[in-house]
Parts: C-alpha cells; sequence; structure tokens
C-alpha cells in the first residue's frame, strides 16, 4: 500500500466483495453523473483502490456500466419475483412488487436512479445496447408472466388485452420509480401505491 492509501489487485478471498463495491460505487456514480462524466478512476476512488485494479474485473468503462445493470437487474427482478410468489392474486402480487420497489427505493436510492436512466443513455451511447443483452426484456418477461399467470387462474376477463396489461403493469412501476427519483422523495412513491391500492380496493373515491 503506498502513502495514498489505495489498494491494488485484492487477495483472492477479497475478490468478490471488492467487485460488489466497484459495482455499487458505479452505480452511484452512473446514477448521479451519467455515464459520459463517471471514469474508472472516480470509481476506483470511492473504492479506495488504485484505477488499474478495476481492469481486473472488467476490462472497460461500457463493460463497467453493462455489469452494472446486469447485476442490478438480476437483482430488482429477483427481489420481485419473491415479492410476487407470496400472493395468490394478480393485483395483491403487483401491490407486492410496487411494495418492494419502494423498499429498494428507501435503502438505495441509486438503484431506480441507474435504471430509469438507461434508456437515455443507450440512446447517446448505443454501443452499450448489446453489452446489456444478458438482462435485457426482463422487465417484459416479468410483467407478462404475470398476466400470463393471472389468465391461467381464470382472474381476467376473456377479452382482456394480455400484452396490454402487461404493458400497463410496467408502466405503472416505472413512471413510480421516475416521479420518485426526480422528486427524490420515496414517501411519495409510498403515498402514490397507498392511492392505487385504494382505488383496486374500491375504497379511494365515493359513489353517489
Amino acid at each position: 500500500m503506498g502513502t495514498s492509501g489505495r489498494v491494488g489487485r485484492p487477495p483472492a478471498g477479497n475478490s468478490e466483495e471488492t467487485r460488489r463495491l466497484i459495482l455499487r460505487a458505479a452505480r452511484e456514480r452512473f446514477a448521479r453523473d451519467g455515464y459520459r462524466a463517471t471514469t474508472n478512476k472516480l470509481i476506483a476512488a470511492d473504492v479506495g483502490i488504485t484505477p488499474t485494479a478495476i481492469y481486473h474485473y472488467v476490462d472497460s468503462k461500457a463493460a463497467l456500466y453493462a455489469a452494472v445493470y446486469c447485476d442490478t437487474i438480476d437483482r430488482v427482478y429477483t427481489e420481485f419475483e419473491q415479492a410476487a410468489s407470496a400472493e395468490s392474486h394478480l393485483l395483491a402480487r403487483f401491490s407486492a412488487v410496487l411494495r418492494r420497489a419502494n423498499e429498494l427505493q428507501i435503502a438505495d436510492p441509486s438503484i431506480a436512479g441507474f435504471i430509469v436512466a438507461v434508456a437515455q443513455e443507450t440512446q447517446r451511447h448505443p454501443d452499450l445496447l448489446a453489452l446489456l443483452r444478458p438482462q435485457r426484456g426482463r422487465h417484459q418477461r416479468f410483467f407478462g408472466g404475470l398476466v400470463a399467470e393471472a389468465a391461467a387462474a381464470g382472474e381476467l376477463q376473456p377479452d382482456v388485452d394480455q400484452a396490454g396489461l402487461s404493458d400497463l403493469l410496467g408502466a405503472v412501476l416505472t413512471g413510480l420509480a421516475r416521479m420518485a427519483n426526480v422528486a427524490g422523495d420515496p414517501s411519495r412513491y409510498t403515498a402514490a401505491v397507498d392511492a392505487l391500492e385504494r382505488f383496486f380496493d374500491g375504497t379511494l373515491v365515493t359513489t353517489r
């Protein structure tokens, strides 16, 4: 260790922990500063390692962005799958997913900040798209699966457009995440989910 206090390549036993720290620091940087302004040097400084050490894990900033994306999407949708599996009806499953998304947002705002920025970043840097392929489509597959299971269980009317319903559920989740991220206030997400659940159970508005 030099006078900077930063370390180079970690011992084998610390490799996975160092990778986790790099991915988290990179996600926070990408979410806050954007892809162009983020550098491996800044990420290394956040972690407390030398910039060279990052290249033991990825070979470029684009590869690091892709690694962050795949790690984040896998984590989030695995959490959503677990939350949904605890419920037996589509609306209850969807509410559980929204609640879990809110918990993730409160615990680590960079998750939503990173995910909602991906569409813009890939438009600006189309070379990133191919690198994101391992987890691309997870969003559509997840909500399509929820709707297909509900249809198979007889929960939906026969004339429901399943693709349209899947798009609606996904758009609600994405829109709430974007709103909470822009506002910087997760409590607004919580309040919105409260209102949506009351809309579902018929207690939101009065009838005359």
